[in-house]
């Protein structure tokens, strides 16, 4: 074939052209692959090979190939690139955008909670404080962060602090502590903290804990704890003036009758000096019938009346008891010039003993170490009233009938003080029994409360983590129950928490714990249950609830009083007790979302 005819026709011919052009100039690789841009694989392959010129030609058209394929396939590596860059970019920026909506939520949570929320580290550093927690103390949260917990601890409470801190306590995935907080301007508040620890990469960095101000109740628990007691003590000081009473009233000659007025006197008061003297109006004297002194007798003498001096003979003038708690200040006060039977004693009591208003004689009790009460004063007073009868009616047994019938009005008297005693103590005793019940139940619905819902759960995992048992929590929320609430008013809304609290019980064993959460929330605590079990029963508790016929049900939107419950179950669910709430929460959260009315499994 002639050369003419096997040259390339058209666009291949121009490259050939410009291909010789650039040769014959010496034209660097990069015009080479500007001019091999405008070529099409085909052309180059469709070239004639004849020849060394053409030979070279063939060469660089596949060198200029090559290259285009190479940046080709680099130029879709990087758009491919860019691509994933940019659907990565929209998806960390949605994950920032939902971070940032989380953590709003649960900061509004945090600080609009009713309890105090803390952070700090194992050293007690605190990181975190919400405005409730601040406001307990009567300062502000950035007043308290960067702070020792023990600064805010009493110290009464620094060792139990220091103890969920340390390595043992922190091993510990929640504790309560009851602590007292202290505050700006000498603020105390009694707390109740929850305790639990955050872990980091499997390793405790910082705890955390909710603050409960538990003040208020711990005032009404010690006013109780007060009244007790002043109650059982003046039981106690009534029993023992009722057998002065008796023992007293039951002999009728004197000198046994001072002994055991002696005897009952130092078992109630205990007492190192006691004597009794009678005043004889006729005689005109006051005869010391019985003194002890350090514990030895001293024989009975008597003293002229009226000398104008002496303790005991002012008693009597006046008719008053004489009170000196301690001698060393008191004794220039006393209204008459003292007599001293022995030596100075620190403590005096000197009471009159009276009969229809006529002081018959003075009992007094005196001690060298330990200064007396006003108590002490009233018990003697009691004891002087009983005494003063069993004296004059000792004196005049045979001749008086009077001071006799006065004595068994007196004992008629003690009786019914006694009665009255032992009603109010009984009444005092179920008072007590009814407050520890109203500490641990729902006053609505009577169900055990939150809080003892709480003890009573780590009480059985623990039980079921040593022996290798089992257990499952339903989580019971009333659908709707706001709009039932608002529509029918707050006394049908509690009469409908008391019916779910009925059907509730009614629907399990009596093993099982029920409570109530909070709210229309309620747990029951299925003891021994595994998951098919409890899906059973909770099953039973919806379609219990949903057939009742709640007053006025129809009114509301979905026509009817319902219920969703969650279902976890320990351990195959969870093995903490926080961790097994949340699950059965969560699972009662999306039962709501999908329609409500149903049971829902973690």
């Amino acid at each position: 074939m002639p050369r003419e005819a096997r040259k390339p026709p058209g666009a291949a011919r121009e490259v050939a052209v410009m291909l010789e052009a650039n040769v014959d100039s010496a034209c660097p690789l990069p015009c080479l692959v500007a001019v091999a841009g405008f070529t099409t694989p085909g052309s180059v392959f469709a070239m004639p090979v004849e020849g060394p010129f053409l030979a070279t030609q063939r060469h660089m058209s596949m060198a200029i190939f090559m290259t285009l394929t190479i940046l080709g396939a680099l130029l879709f590596v990087v758009l491919a690139t860019v691509m994933a860059n940019r659907a990565l970019s929209r998806k960390v920026r949605a994950t920032i955008r939902d971070l940032s909506e989380s953590e709003a939520k649960y900061r509004q949570l945090i600080e609009n909670a009713s309890d105090g929320i803390f952070v700090a580290g194992l050293d007690g550093t605190i990181t975190f404080v919400n405005e409730p927690l601040a406001a307990m103390l009567g300062c502000g949260a950035h007043e308290l962060v960067g702070r020792k917990l023990f600064d805010v601890v009493a110290s009464t409470c620094h060792d139990e602090v220091a103890a969920a801190l340390s390595p043992g306590g922190a091993s510990r995935d929640c504790q309560m502590l009851d602590v007292e907080l202290t505050g700006d301007g000498g603020r105390s508040v009694y707390c109740q903290i929850n305790m639990s620890v955050i872990h980091t990469e499997g390793a405790p960095s910082a705890v955390q804990g909710v603050v409960r101000d538990m003040t208020q109740r711990r005032r009404l628990e010690e006013e109780l704890r007060r009244q007790t007691e002043e109650a059982r003590r003046f039981a106690a000081e009534m029993m023992s003036v009722h057998k002065v009473g008796v023992a007293t009233t039951s002999v009728l000659d004197l000198s046994a009758l001072l002994e055991v007025m002696y005897e009952q006197v130092a078992a109630i008061i205990g007492n190192e000096s006691f004597f009794v003297a009678l005043f004889d109006e006729q005689a005109s004297e006051i005869r010391f019938e019985i003194l002890v002194d350090h514990g030895v007798r001293v024989a009975s003498f008597a003293r002229p009346y009226p000398t104008g001096k002496g303790l005991t003979e002012w008693v009597i003038r006046s008719g008053r008891p004489l009170f000196i708690r301690d001698s060393s200040i008191d004794m220039e006060r006393v209204p008459t010039e003292a007599i001293m039977l022995g030596d100075k004693p620190l403590s005096v009591i000197a009471v009159p003993l009276s009969v229809q208003k006529s002081v018959i004689g003075v009992m007094s009790v005196q001690s060298y170490t330990q200064r007396f009460e006003e108590d002490h004063v009233r018990i003697m007073s009691t004891i002087g009233t009983q005494a003063a009868i069993a004296i004059e009616n000792a004196r005049l047994y045979r001749g008086l009938k009077a001071k006799n019938e006065l004595l068994q009005k007196s004992e008629a008297e003690l009786k019914r003080v006694n009665a009255r005693l032992d009603r109010q103590l009984a009444e005092v005793t179920r008072l007590h029994r009814v407050a520890e019940r109203l500490a641990i139940t729902d006053s609505v619905t009577g169900l055990f409360n939150h809080r003892h819902f709480q003890e009573r759960l780590a009480e059985e995992l623990a039980r079921c983590e040593r022996y290798g048992r089992y257990l499952s929590l339903l989580m019971v929320d009333i659908d709707d129950f706001k709009q039932y609430n608002d529509l029918l008013g707050h006394p049908a809304g509690d009469a409908a928490l008391k019916a779910v609290a009925r059907l509730l019980t009614r629907s399990v064993r009596s093993t099982d714990i029920v409570a109530r959460y909070g709210g229309e929330e309620f747990v029951v605590t299925l003891l021994e249950a595994q998951k098919a079990h409890a899906l059973r029963v909770a099953e039973k508790i919806r379609a219990r609830i949903e057939a009742y016929p709640f007053p006025h049900e129809e009114q509301i939107p979905s026509g009817r009083v319902t219920v969703t419950v969650g279902v976890a179950t320990y351990p195959a669910d969870a093995r903490t007790k926080k961790d097994l709430i949340y699950l059965a929460d969560m699972a009662c959260y999306r039962g709501k979302r999908e329609g409500r009315n149903r049971v829902i499994e973690a």
